[in-house]
């Protein structure tokens, strides 16, 4: 459907003189006049001034209803507090779901005429590129911010009456359920950011002061090198656009589909109710065979969320055929099944399949964008309270089929098998239209919402001017809209994409004064919203719910104690669970496979970083010595790595115990040999050799029965410690192996000295017949002094 019939058929009858007058913008542009030299001055002038207008028509009436609205729940609110048996419940709630509707309208207003101007201005600069019209709307709506209108607190407001009917009246529960939020608060808090490239230094920085940092980069697992480039290399490559992209391989993949009618992204874009998604995710090159997973993620209507629903890890040679629906379940789950696979896990593995593929073909969906990035996260280890990712080098890629005739992804393939080749620069190869490059790194902190308190690092993070926040920024929502922007499909337009046209980097005074601003805002918005949240806490005894605000310092209208935020706190609480959700989780398994990853480093780069490596462990010891901590800053009792719950896995136990039973294996050896020696006493050639040599066995059997307990339990109070000391010992095998060594030679010295004494026993007759034998004999004489 065309946008300009999509207008006409989805406008609110009432305000219709109030919605971008779309019709006549259109005809201002002369799109089907082709003479030459067509578009004069005049005419730029009358369509900016036609599109001026309507911006500020837009503007004045949203503002203007979002306060009527306001003002309206304030009276209601005014009329709980002196109610008696007079009041009118059924009108009350009838104005009450009236204000409901009016505000779910006044929000499809807000998304219908701004993507009517980003529409209409981007064709605008395709028919007259001479005259672009696109940095003008910019400014025009940083003056007449229409689109950043948040509408939480009066959705809040509305909920704070409807809990108010439900407590105290008998009130049809069906009517009221759209605006009851939850009553077990979501877990946590998702906020999105833009960091420009010039700030983002500055921001790891900052953060690193207050979380540490999960390192992605195959080559150096253990270092912060994750923005390490010397000048020279960014000169040489300050031609390639790809080239900050390639010379890290562990990059994030993730392709996205839908279909041709862009209904999934329409969808989530909107937030309609049982809206799915799906993606295939994979880390680093495919030519190296990495581990490939499928997800289908539904959304969580009550949490405003989506949470992972099917997710599966399967072999690239199977996608194909799951694309082109040829794929057989059947054939699939009895190859699993003669590999020992267990039933529970066939099922389970049955149904996700069935599921996908029936997704895939009942909304036939294909392919359609790739997201390529880098990723960094900081958090406490085994704190889930706060957590920080940067997804940097961010591009967007198309892998659709859509144009039967030019398709760019080859449409019996799942993927596009240019940029996955084996060569240097895959990237090279994309055209342009085909690809967009990020400008801006994308910041998102999340923030457990139970028992956390406001954190005041966070806060001034935020309003330092360094990050421009972007509530509810999605790289899917953003990859589609940016490369099918012209495709009349598209039927919204995320209200951030005329920020891409802005610059957001903000002098440090100006920064100032907006948080000064942003300060007033919170507080006004505090006041506002305490007589609602004073009337729930009455009727209900305590605040059940928060107001969701997209927004950072709209949501934490309650918080305002500062948390202990010194990293070296012991920490009870256990580590997030990586398939609890879709944004706050939605790539946490990535960690742990580019954590896996980091630990197969290539054997000549660790030998070449060796001499590095061992200059920083002189004089280690001295360390301690040579640290003068600043003024107020006190040295810590425990370090980050005692952090957390104690998780020690299997495999280091059954070492422990497999070292204690080698210990008794030699013990009960010894002991063997001892009672063997001590027994033959009689029969041997001195009776006291023997005796000596079975209390020296003896007594080594006993050291290594002690030995191998107390090494046991010496390596047991270490793994329990954390500690950085070396499990092994060798004076205890040296004590045996000399036991065993003096022993064997006072057996051997004394043994042949008795020989000599007999050696006149036998015949000069032995020796005649056997020469060899005489002069071994009288070597071995005189070597033990015989």
């Amino acid at each position: 459907m065309l946008f300009g019939a999509k207008l006409e058929s989805e406008t609110f009858a009432p305000w219709k003189q109030y919605y971008i007058n779309y019709t006549h913008l259109k005809k201002l542009l002369k799109e089907g006049v082709v003479l030459q030299n067509n578009w004069s001055d005049k005419d730029e002038q009358n369509f900016v001034a036609a599109l001026d207008s309507d911006l500020e028509k837009v503007y004045t009436f949203q503002a203007k209803k979002f306060d009527e609205l306001n003002d309206e729940l304030n009276n209601l609110q005014a009329k709980t507090t002196n109610a008696d048996k007079d009041l009118d419940i059924n009108q009350f709630q009838n104005e009450l779901d009236s204000i409901l509707n009016y505000t779910q309208e006044l929000n499809h207003f807000q998304r219908l005429n701004y993507t009517g101007f980003i529409k209409i201005v981007k064709k605008h600069d395709r028919l007259h590129p001479k005259f672009s019209v696109k940095p003008l709307l910019n400014v025009r709506l940083s003056n007449l911010p229409f689109h950043l209108e948040d509408y939480s607190p009066l959705l809040y407001k509305i909920s704070a009456l409807f809990q108010f009917l439900r407590d105290n009246y008998d009130i049809n529960q069906q009517l009221s359920k759209l605006s009851s939020f939850n009553e077990d608060p979501q877990d946590y808090q998702s906020f999105k950011f833009w960091v420009h490239p010039d700030n983002l230094m500055e921001v790891k920085a900052s953060i690193l002061r207050h979380l540490p940092v999960l390192i992605y980069n195959q080559d150096s697992p253990t270092y912060y090198s994750d923005d390490q480039s010397d000048d020279d290399e960014e000169e040489n490559n300050s031609g390639n656009e790809f080239s900050n992209i390639d010379k890290n391989d562990s990059l994030i993949n993730c392709l996205y589909f839908d279909n041709s009618n862009f209904d999934i992204y329409n969808n989530r874009l909107i937030k309609n109710p049982n809206t799915s998604t799906l993606r295939i995710k994979w880390i680093g090159k495919l030519i190296n065979k990495p581990k490939i997973s499928i997800e289908k993620k539904n959304f969580d209507q009550t949490l405003e969320h989506y949470n992972v629903d099917e997710k599966l890890n399967i072999k690239e040679k199977y996608l194909n055929s799951i694309i082109n629906r040829t794929f057989s379940v059947e054939k699939y789950l009895k190859k699993l099944q003669r590999k020992g696979e267990l039933p529970e896990n066939l099922a389970e593995i049955e149904k996700n399949l069935t599921s996908l593929i029936k997704f895939v073909k009942d909304n036939n969906i294909q392919p359609t964008i790739r997201t390529v990035y880098k990723r960094t996260a900081f958090q406490i280890p085994g704190d889930d309270k706060v957590r920080i990712v940067i997804d940097s080098d961010l591009l967007f890629i198309r892998e659709d089929a859509f144009d039967v005739e030019r398709p760019i992804r080859n449409p019996n393939k799942w993927h596009r098998s240019d940029i996955d080749s084996k060569i240097s620069n895959p990237f090279n190869l994309l055209r342009k239209g085909e690809y967009s490059k990020f400008p801006y790194a994308e910041l998102e902190i999340k923030i457990k919402s139970k028992k956390t308190k406001k954190l005041v690092w966070i806060d001034d993070l935020v309003n330092s001017g360094l990050v421009k926040e972007i509530p509810n920024f999605s790289k899917f929502i953003h990859g589609i809209s940016t490369l099918f922007l012209e495709d009349d499909k598209l039927d919204n337009i995320p209200l951030w994409f005329n920020e891409l046209e802005s610059d957001i980097k903000i002098d440090p005074q100006q920064a100032y004064i907006d948080s000064h601003r942003k300060l007033i805002k919170q507080q006004n918005d505090e006041e506002n919203m305490s007589k609602f949240k004073s009337m729930l806490s009455n009727h209900t005894g305590q605040v059940s719910f928060q107001p969701r605000s997209k927004s950072f310092s709209g949501s934490i209208f309650n918080q305002s104690d500062e948390i202990e935020d010194s990293p070296t706190k012991k920490i009870n609480s256990p580590p997030p669970d990586i398939e609890s959700s879709d944004d706050f989780n939605i790539d946490d398994d990535e960690e742990l496979e580019l954590l896996q990853r980091s630990k197969k480093n290539n054997t000549l780069s660790k030998i070449m970083k060796l001499p590095n490596t061992l200059s920083k462990l002189i004089d280690v010891d001295l360390e301690d010595e040579e640290i003068d901590l600043p003024i107020g800053i006190e040295k810590p009792n425990s370090l980050i790595k005692n952090a957390g719950p104690l998780k020690i896995e299997p495999k280091v136990w059954l070492a422990n115990e497999r070292t204690f039973n080698r210990w008794l294996h030699v013990t009960t050896l010894l002991s063997s040999l001892t009672f063997i020696i001590y027994s033959s006493t009689n029969k041997a050639n001195s009776y006291t050799l023997a005796t000596n040599l079975a209390y020296i066995y003896f007594a080594l059997t006993i050291f290594s029965g002690l030995w191998g307990y107390f090494i046991f339990n010496k390596r047991r109070d270490i793994i329990m410690e954390r500690s950085s000391r070396h499990l092994d010992n060798v004076l205890g095998p040296l004590i045996v192996a000399v036991g065993l060594m003096v022993g064997l030679i006072v057996n051997f010295i004394f043994g042949w000295r008795a020989i000599a004494n007999q050696v006149s026993a036998l015949s000069d007759e032995f020796y005649l017949n056997n020469p060899l034998h005489k002069d071994i004999h009288e070597f071995v004489f005189k070597l033990v002094g015989a």
